[in-house]
């Protein structure tokens, strides 16, 4: 392959999980395996989660004399061998580096300098997936004196994703490719997030659109709001996704960035569990502005509500959804006309639309009509209704839907179909 946009990966967003957010540093070849084994058990694998990623600190802080990284003793059984384990029961292999000389907790080698090198080690073990960070890039930390003694050449930031990207399409095996610092750069390098940075995507398969996600609803909101600047920006579509972090659905625990390796601490503002409610909202809005769902909770004790929301396989499909169109905002909240509104196209001349009340103390009845989301350019265009949570259909109706008493800090999630064929309407994106 040339270039990540044409590896043929991740033609709808990656899904999977990941150690990080649940357990940091203290990652193994026993939890990872052992995680892989319940994500199989608990059908969440059968629904799409494909991706095992294994995050920082799983490799020795000093490289060995040829070079290569070198597995902490906690993955003694080697990194083919896991990745021969997860294959065998249909997963993806995937892992983690950055574009730095450390990787974020200062625990392990970054790549920088040694991309052909890891990349053909990644290779080796049967990687699939690859998130590569953004920590102690070089020119932060050296005067430019300093600099040569280390490397020869120290590429700006804004170079090295397509540096690692070229080391790992060299190989031959593809491997999708998450770049986390990229995007952030170009806003912060054009400061107009009109700028445009489309071409991101001819080098990563995702990228991600903020920091590292903290448990909480409002916090995960935040995620969903401040990626409403990329669309422009960074836009996504079919092998290049923005990526709003994992999920923090199931997820009480936060790590302390201060801390190398830092220690499970409660999250802050007593938001470290989410209603029934507030999880469905998060997922629902993370799957139709289409980022890559990858679960953030303990896979090993995630159950009750929170397992439930993960196994949605309705709001997944929204999400998986081959025309690859990226959801919109189209009426925020505290509006004249009531709550807010979000849409999608999908394929097949159908849509998607979460209705989301995010008060905090009262239920909201929420209207739309089929001409405000670009479904309809005329009255009296009858609709099929139905609702993706309750597993329902609702009927059919005419020129809008209106949903009663939306309770606080939730949505209405509604997939719509038209009566006629429509397939040739214009686009929903094109009106919002």
């Amino acid at each position: 392959p040339a270039a990540a946009l044409r590896n043929g990966l991740d033609l709808v967003p990656p899904m999977g999980w990941s150690n990080w957010e649940s357990s940091g540093c203290d990652v193994s070849e026993d939890l990872i395996k052992r995680s892989a084994d319940a994500l199989v058990a608990k059908g969440l694998a059968d629904v799409g989660y494909k991706i095992v990623g294994i995050d920082d600190c799983w490799a020795e802080l000093n490289r060995n004399a040829s070079g290569h990284l070198v597995p902490t003793a906690n993955f003694s059984s080697g990194m083919k061998s896991l990745g021969d384990y997860l294959h065998k029961r249909g997963f993806k292999f995937g892992i983690y580096s950055s574009a730095g000389v450390h990787c974020c907790q200062h625990t392990m080698p970054g790549s920088l300098g040694y991309e052909w090198i890891d990349a053909q080690d990644f290779a080796s073990w049967g990687v699939d997936f690859l998130k590569y960070d953004g920590c102690f890039m070089e020119e932060f930390h050296e005067t430019l004196q300093d600099a040569p003694r280390r490397f020869p050449f120290t590429p700006p930031p804004i170079l090295r994703y397509p540096i690692m990207q070229q080391a790992l399409n060299k190989t031959g095996r593809n491997i999708s490719y998450l770049c986390l610092q990229l995007s952030l750069e170009i806003l912060g390098l054009f400061k107009d997030p009109s700028a445009g940075g489309d071409w991101v995507g001819e080098f990563c398969n995702s990228w991600r659109t903020g920091g590292d996600a903290q448990p909480g609803f409002f916090s995960a909101l935040s995620y969903v709001d401040g990626s409403e600047k990329y669309t422009t920006a960074v836009p996504s579509r079919p092998g290049r996704w923005n990526h709003l972090d994992s999920l923090e659905i199931g997820n009480n625990v936060s790590f302390d960035a201060s801390i190398i390796g830092g220690p499970a601490r409660p999250a802050d503002n007593g938001e470290g569990g989410m209603t029934q409610d507030q999880e469905r909202a998060v997922f629902s809005l993370y799957a139709l502005v289409k980022s890559p769902l990858f679960i953030g909770a303990d896979v090993l004790t995630l159950k009750g509500h929170s397992l439930e929301t993960y196994l949605n396989k309705e709001v997944i499909a929204v999400n998986q959804d081959p025309l690859g169109a990226r959801g919109r905002l189209v009426r925020p909240h505290g509006g004249a006309d009531g709550g807010e509104v979000w849409a999608v196209d999908l394929s097949g001349g159908e849509g998607c639309i979460v209705l989301m009340n995010r008060q905090q103390d009262q239920t909201q009845d929420i209207a739309v009509t089929w001409e405000e989301v670009g479904l309809a350019e005329k009255k009296n265009t009858e609709m099929n209704v139905r609702d993706l949570w309750l597993h329902r259909d609702l009927g059919s109706f005419s020129d809008g839907f209106t949903a009663k008493a939306v309770r606080p800090t939730s949505a209405v999630v509604l997939r719509v179909s038209p009566k006629v064929d429509m397939t040739s309407r214009r686009s929903w994106a094109s009106k919002i």
